[in-house]
């Protein structure tokens, strides 16, 4: 945005206020001297007038309040300042011109006729004939108070020493002066005749109003000139690295976005209403033993809610049953009772209710849920008569539990209205209310099983509620990889998808929380993603008080790590550092597997076993001969890569190998590797097997590869490995490790033993260099360059007159050495196009018309003739007048049709089309003429007949007309067409 600053100027103020009350010529006869008066806020006003820099009037604030008085200029003992302070540029910005180049005047006046601010009215009642001489009256104040306002004006005038500025304001910066005033009574009362110094202007009349001041104070005229800053141009800068950024662990694997819709989009049948039925539900999962009643049901009716199932079961049945007939018939009617639509949706309204009980029995594989007549999910429910056993063994149970409740709601009903049969109705109406009661029931029995350390999944603490109970201990729990499966594997188990893989041989791993209760079928089924979350959560929060006791060591890292279910062997914990120099294959401080928490704390003395305490008198803590490489805060818990490589490297090197002997030699410091190291590396085996034996030539091998490079043998099938482990693990590690361990974890890439980097080292140099350049330097200098044949005949020129801003003041700059101006126009270069000027060869145009004054005489006997009255006529431009005329080109009625289009769309009209137009207004109008009844436009003509195409404007369909072409074509237009 353009930034300006603000010049301001003093100006002579007479220029816009008409100067002084005494006349030029009779200034010299008085004597002129400085008064202090005092500006008063309660009666006095300030009035404030914005002139363009061409003294034209902007706008006016006739009570301008934006000032502040000095705190040392209080008249003393009297009300009112003799010092104000003023700011032009915040006026002129408060009054919109925020860019300035505007002049502000200020008036100091008080008002005579009133004791306050707000003044009173004068209506102007009678001019006199040299207009030096008003008469005016208020209607605002009483006679006495005009009259002795008014005498003291007068004896003011009179008597004082000095000459009273007296102004009848008239608004908008009009000021009279007045040099006498008196009091004159009328019939309607007392009226106010004053004298004024100068004639009226003509442009007051009777019945104007004014107000009657006294100029306070000299008025002040500032001109407020804008200055435009020039940007500064700023390069913007980078903001350095900001290493204090904390990175959110818990950024989850996102799938592809779907909508409700898009992601329910399967037909409905027995393979989705399992995961149908879980979406409706709100609420966290709560853990039920569904094979014991007294874990579910306190209030409600056993046999009465399986035999609510049952009805339901038979529903859902029919329901399928109808759609396969529809199917089977090819019937495809939408919206209809009997359409497959319509029974879908019976279905998915019986499965999206089914409440937690029904889902176990539909949905459940146990031996109390209802029979199923597959092994494997989606399970298949048995709706045939082999049920009919394991329901009435069922029900009998039931009835059993029933009988032996009695927290049952129906016993509070009498006996004698449950045994009439008039009332099952209400009987059915009491047990769904038990039911309901049954699900608030349930969810308040769990808040006592909240610290139920019972591990298995449905069992102790909801699996809903486990995540929050171990944060809520200071864990946080992350969401791993295996959340970005279909939803039927991540919340009802599905069998692995091979895709186009071929997979010989699967092993299915199922959760170890159905051991209890349930039946070998259960047992073949995979757990879904979603279990298999909650229960490794389950698992940390059961084993937390240990984990939290030994966090930082290695027995609680692995203690973590078992409950993913990871073995040892698959992944280990590497700690770097305390390896022993002298030992064989001595590589650096490689790493090493721990077997405890204490395995740093080292004792050696002469080789031999010290019992007793480590800090003995027998025994120093200070070593001078280092035995052990330094120790380091890496740890590495994750998958290597490069295990299998080191392994066989292992297997294979010298044991008298020692790193020392190829690495840190000065000699090689401007080496870009080292070449004897990387020999070695070469020739794993000497004479035998070299490096790229391993990766080119393994399948070809003598011996077993698999033995040792099982990780490396394929990097794809190596982190196709880790996408089947729980990504989660890796980043619960951290929160159980020291703060000042560098953990290296999940995928490990990293190279092998024999891959040492290396980097050459910089020999420095020093140079002072010279450099010295010459620039040639010219004067160049510019003119109008004979553009212009002669400036003077020509008057064009490139001189101009300027005004600059000196500390003394504005002072004048006039260019006359024909330079060039940058930043305005040539003098003499602007041409006007029009200066408006309508009909310029009418004859009466530039005559003078005399003003007409007519004398009325009114003949009424009973009433006496009234005075001479003048009239005053008056006329306004309202524009040239046109006409349009359709016509044949004979003169016969053969025309079409035309309207006028521009500036504003009139009737069509098969005859003429008169109208007015004001070309200072609008710069042309449009006359489009249209072929009727198979008639041809033949042109535009400015004459009638047309006798020869000499008078055609032009053949195309719209005529146009601008002001210079009405000269030229006259008022009238034909549009004229051929039969």
């Amino acid at each position: 945005m353009a930034e300006y600053t603000f010049n301001i100027n003093k100006l002579d103020s007479s220029t816009v206020s008409g100067g002084s009350a005494i006349p030029k010529s009779k200034e010299q006869l008085v004597d002129k001297y400085t008064i202090n008066t005092l500006f008063a806020k309660t009666s006095d006003k300030l009035e404030i007038h914005a002139y363009t820099l061409d003294n034209i009037l902007l706008t006016s604030n006739h009570n301008f309040d934006k000032y502040s008085q000095l705190l040392n200029a209080a008249g003393a003992g009297k009300e009112g300042a003799s010092n104000i302070n003023l700011d032009p540029i915040l006026d002129a910005k408060d009054l919109g011109y925020e860019r300035g180049d505007v002049r502000l005047l200020y008036n100091f006046l008080d008002n005579l006729y009133s004791d306050a601010k707000v003044a009173s009215k004068f209506i102007i009642t009678e001019i006199s004939p040299d207009r030096t001489e008003i008469r005016g009256i208020t209607l605002e104040l009483p006679d006495e108070t005009v009259i002795n306002i008014t005498a003291d004006l007068k004896s003011k005038l009179l008597n004082s020493s000095y000459f009273s500025d007296y102004k009848l304001n008239f608004l908008q910066n009009r000021l009279i002066s007045v040099v006498n005033i008196d009091t004159l009574p009328v019939d309607d009362g007392i009226s106010v005749v004053f004298k004024l110094n100068q004639p009226l202007p003509t442009t007051f009349f009777v019945d104007d109003t004014f107000y009657v001041e006294e100029v306070v104070s000299d008025s002040v005229y500032f001109e407020v000139e804008s200055v435009l800053v020039s940007d500064v141009i700023k390069l913007p800068k980078l903001k350095g690295p900001n290493f204090g950024v904390e990175i959110d662990d818990d950024a989850t694997n996102s799938t592809q976005f779907y909508n409700y819709n898009e992601l329910f989009s399967y037909p409905v049948s027995n393979s989705y209403y399992e995961l149908r039925s879980l979406f409706n539900e709100n609420s966290a999962q709560i853990s039920i033993d569904h094979t014991d009643y007294s874990s579910f049901i306190h209030f409600s009716s056993a046999e009465e809610r399986l035999r609510n199932f049952k009805y339901k079961l038979d529903l859902i049945s029919s329901y399928e049953n109808s759609i396969d007939i529809i199917n089977s018939s090819s019937y495809a009617a939408a919206g209809v009772s009997g359409s497959k639509e319509y029974y879908e949706g019976l279905i998915k309204g019986l499965v999206d209710n089914f409440d937690h009980y029904d889902n176990y029995l539909y949905f459940g594989s146990g031996s109390k849920s209802w029979p199923k007549t597959t092994t494997t999910k989606p399970h298949q429910v048995d709706t045939t008569s082999a049920t009919g056993s394991w329901l009435n063994a069922q029900l009998i149970t039931a009835s059993n539990y029933d009988a032996t409740n009695f927290d049952i709601l129906i016993n509070t009903i009498p006996t004698y209205i449950r045994e009439n049969s008039n009332n099952e109705a209400y009987l059915m109406f009491i047990h769904m209310i038990a039911q309901h009661f049954d699900n608030l029931w349930i969810y308040f029995k769990a808040v006592s099983e909240k610290y139920d350390s019972d591990n298995r999944l449905d069992f102790g603490i909801s699996k809903d509620l486990v995540k929050d109970a171990v944060e809520s201990l200071g864990v946080k729990l992350y969401a791993g990889n295996q959340t970005i499966d279909n939803l039927f594997a991540t919340f009802t188990g599905e069998t692995f998808n091979t895709g186009s893989e071929n997979i010989v041989s699967m092993s299915i791993a199922t959760s170890a929380s159905y051991n209890s209760g349930s039946t070998a079928l259960e047992h073949l089924q995979p757990v879904s993603k979603n279990d298999y979350t909650k229960e490794i959560q389950k698992r940390i929060y059961h084993n937390l008080p240990y984990l939290l006791k030994t966090k930082g060591t290695e027995r609680g890292l692995r203690a973590l790590i078992n409950c993913f279910g990871i073995p040892e062997e698959i992944l280990s914990i590497k700690q770097y550092g305390g390896k022993l120099i002298s030992s064989s294959r001595f590589f650096g401080p490689e790493s090493y597997t721990t077997t405890g928490s204490l395995d740093k704390i080292r004792l050696d003395n002469t080789g031999s076993i010290i019992t007793g305490s480590t800090l003995s008198l027998y025994t120093s803590i200070t070593d001078k001969v280092k035995l052990y490489t330094d120790d380091s805060h890496r740890v590495d818990i994750g998958f290597d890569i490069a295990r299998g490589t080191n392994e066989f490297i292992d297997a294979t090197v010298s044991g008298s190998f020692d790193i020392d002997e190829y690495i840190g030699d000065p000699r090689v410091a401007h080496d870009k590797k080292y070449e004897l190291f990387n020999n070695i590396g070469r020739t794993v085996v000497a004479g035998s097997w070299n490096w790229e034996d391993i990766t080119d030539q393994w399948q070809d091998a003598d011996f077993n590869w698999n033995d040792v490079l099982v990780y490396s043998r394929s990097p794809k099938a190596f982190v196709r490995l880790l996408s089947f482990f729980d990504s989660a693990l890796f980043k619960t590690i951290k929160q159980l490790l020291p703060a000042r361990a560098k953990l290296n974890t999940g995928a490990i890439i990293q190279s092998h033993k024999f891959n040492r980097s290396k980097v050459q080292q910089v020999s420095a140099s020093i140079e002072e260099p010279n450099y010295s350049v010459t620039i040639g330097t010219y004067t160049v200098t510019g003119s109008h360059g004979g553009v212009f044949e002669n400036s003077s005949s020509y008057n064009y020129t490139t001189n101009y007159n300027r005004t600059i801003v000196t500390p003394l003041g504005r002072a004048p700059k006039n260019i006359t050495d024909e330079s060039i101006q940058l930043n305005g126009e040539f003098s003499g270069s602007f041409v006007i196009s029009t200066d408006g000027e309508v009909s310029r060869n009418n004859p009466f145009l530039n005559l003078a018309q005399p003003n007409i004054s007519f004398d009325l005489t009114l003949f009424n006997l009973s009433l006496p003739l009234p005075p001479a009255c003048i009239v005053a006529l008056s006329a306004s431009f309202q524009g040239n007048y046109f006409v349009g005329y359709s016509t044949g080109s004979e003169g016969d009625a053969v025309s079409g049709s035309i309207q006028l289009t521009y500036p504003t769309s009139g009737a069509i009209s098969d005859n003429r089309v008169s109208f007015t137009h004001n070309f200072d207004t609008y710069q042309f109008f449009s006359l489009e003429a249209r072929e009727n009844y198979g008639n041809a436009f033949k042109g535009w003509y400015t004459q009638f007949p047309t006798g020869s195409s000499a008078n055609r404007i032009t053949t195309n369909e719209v005529l146009t007309i601008y002001y210079g072409n009405e000269a030229t074509y006259g008022n009238k237009y034909y549009a004229v067409f051929d039969p």
